[in-house]
């Protein structure tokens, strides 16, 4: 999930992102209070989303890394800007941008609610997938 912040570029890597509703299309990403992230969403109002391909997992846990100058990541990694100003990363699986629409408080993390303004999907790549604590494939049952 990546935000510009009045011109501050971010983003991070989250576990809790999916689907909400079709009509109007909805997407919904969780984000701990207590992430800088959290309150750079909360004043943009957009963002964007990035489903990295299989051969991005160390993408993702740079992403995922607290300790990660996130800004410096992203000026280092190929992406373009939305026309929201949230950064797209390039070579991923699909990519979209969301307008928040709600924000609710859940324990500690807050649960905003995307509305989806723009997307792409390259359906030649293969999806990252998080699992007990490791990225790979999947494999459908």
């Amino acid at each position: 999930v990546t935000f510009d912040d009045d011109g501050m570029l971010g983003g991070l890597t989250v576990s809790s992102f999916c689907s909400l509703s079709m009509e109007p299309p909805l997407v919904l990403v969780c984000i701990d209070n207590g992430v800088a992230s959290h309150d750079a969403i909360a004043r943009a109002g957009t963002f964007g989303v990035s489903i990295c391909a299989v051969d991005q997992g160390q993408l993702a846990w740079d992403f995922a890394n607290p300790k990660q100058d996130k800004q410096a990541l992203l000026e280092a990694t190929p992406h373009s800007l939305a026309d929201g100003g949230a950064p797209l990363l390039d070579d991923c699986v699909a990519t979209m941008t969301c307008s928040v629409v709600a924000a609710h408080e859940a324990g500690d993390h807050t649960i905003y609610v995307g509305q989806i303004e723009s997307g792409v999907v390259d359906e030649s790549r293969e999806p990252l997938a998080y699992c007990r604590s490791g990225l790979g494939s999947f494999t459908p049952a």
